[in-house]
């Protein structure tokens, strides 16, 4: 390896690029979500240049170890690993970046039967164009790896980028997260079953920069009988996308269910306890300072997610409801609970709250009808009991939890 070149990581950032006069907030963001996710590894630096960021490594060889990391920090759309080829004033540091090219390619060229070299320029001052520096890198490295030339839709691509300083050679780009970088979007918080639906929807807002706040509804009395090993788990893979611990309140669901019992008919169960879950997250999106609320539903997948029951669960809620689910199908929801790695923990058996509920729910509830229920079976009492028998986790992405007590004022109910 020569002593000229570096190893670098060539970071380009998604929507950032878009922002105006705040992209500096958007920028600082990102690169502190960066740093974060590579605590530990061996960074030596990391800059801003030219509408991307390069980190800058001590040890080549965790270069792909770092780009994996990255691939989950939200804001970030291409990772490649780069040799990074200091300009001379002569220009012979063409010679390097031939040599660095063809060796890339001998590594990484595969099975590939065609391939193409692909040349940006930032700085157009450069003495050669990108079609002439093509030219000379695309000799070099057809001759080395013997495969012929293919402008469109090659099988391998070799990558020349030429900044101010320096020049850039990379073969591969890993696609990141994409979106606004985690912290930029505020607080919501999410309501997070067990099944595959509502951690993807809390991925989705991720994604837009949100930090959410789960609430999860347990069948059981007290903390001790919940089951809930499932759902921390999928607390703390959505928690590997968070450059910080993520909360998660546990809430039994027999306070509901005592009251329920005399005053709720049947048909209408499974649409009151959902007014429940809202109620409830409601109050704890107050006492976290979450400015909207979010749900997995998918609009017609279930019974109680008809328009009409949408609409009737919660029009005196003071917040706003997120539902980013509502146009995709089941299948489509299934692809990315896949992407984001919620899948194999999602379908694991587990005694959901809304499936030991009345398998024949009304599909056209009305708002005055649920309301009339909900003060005669006393529905703030039961949000209030509720939230008093509940427990406050913090869980982080590498597994630890940590137990949160409800103390200072009481929760508010509405």
């Amino acid at each position: 390896m020569s002593v000229n070149q570096s190893t670098v990581l060539v970071v380009t950032y998604s929507e950032i690029a878009l922002k105006g006069k705040n992209r500096p907030v958007f920028q600082r963001r990102l690169l502190n979500n960066m740093r974060r996710a590579l605590a530990g590894e061996p960074v030596a630096n990391m800059n801003h240049v030219e509408s991307r960021y390069l980190v800058w490594l001590d040890d080549p060889e965790r270069a792909e170890a770092c780009a994996e990391k990255l691939e989950k920090v939200f804001g970030i759309r291409w990772i490649s690993p780069a040799v990074a080829i200091p300009r001379l004033e002569d220009g012979s540091e063409m010679d390097e970046v031939a040599l660095q090219a063809v060796t890339m390619a001998m590594r990484d060229v595969g099975m590939a039967h065609t391939f193409k070299v692909d040349t940006r320029r930032s700085d157009h001052d450069y003495g050669l164009t990108s079609p002439e520096i093509s030219r000379i890198i695309g000799t070099a490295v057809g001759a080395a790896i013997q495969l012929p030339a293919r402008m469109h839709h090659p099988d391998f691509t070799v990558h020349v980028l030429v900044l101010r300083e320096r020049i850039l050679v990379f073969t591969g780009k890993r696609p990141g997260a994409g979106g606004l970088p985690a912290g930029t979007g505020g607080r919501i918080c999410c309501l997070l079953s067990g099944g595959i639906d509502s951690p993807v929807a809390a991925w989705m807002l991720m994604r837009r920069g949100i930090r959410p706040t789960f609430v999860h509804f347990f069948a059981g009395r007290s903390v001790k009988e919940a089951d809930a090993d499932k759902i921390v788990e999928l607390a703390r893979i959505l928690a590997e996308w968070s450059p910080v611990p993520l909360t998660l309140y546990l809430v039994p669901v027999v306070p509901y269910e005592m009251r329920a019992m005399d005053h709720v008919r049947e048909s209408y169960d499974m649409v009151m306890f959902r007014r429940f879950m809202f109620k409830t997250a409601h109050v704890v999106a107050r006492r976290e300072n979450c400015l909207a609320l979010a749900s997995g539903d998918s609009l017609g997948q279930v019974a109680s997610q008809t328009l009409h029951n949408l609409a009737a669960i919660g029009p005196d809620l003071e917040l706003p409801v997120m539902r980013p689910l509502i146009g995709l199908d089941k299948e489509e929801i299934t692809a990315r609970s896949q992407r984001i790695g919620a899948y194999e923990v999602s379908i694991q058996p587990y005694r959901d709250c809304c499936s030991i509920r009345s398998p024949r729910p009304v599909l056209d509830a009305r708002a005055d009808t649920l309301a009339e229920m909900s003060q005669a079976m006393d529905l703030p009492g039961a949000v209030s009991e509720a939230l008093t028998q509940s427990a406050k986790l913090l869980v982080g992405p590498d597994g630890e939890i940590r137990r949160r007590e409800l103390s200072g004022p009481a929760i508010p109910t509405d």
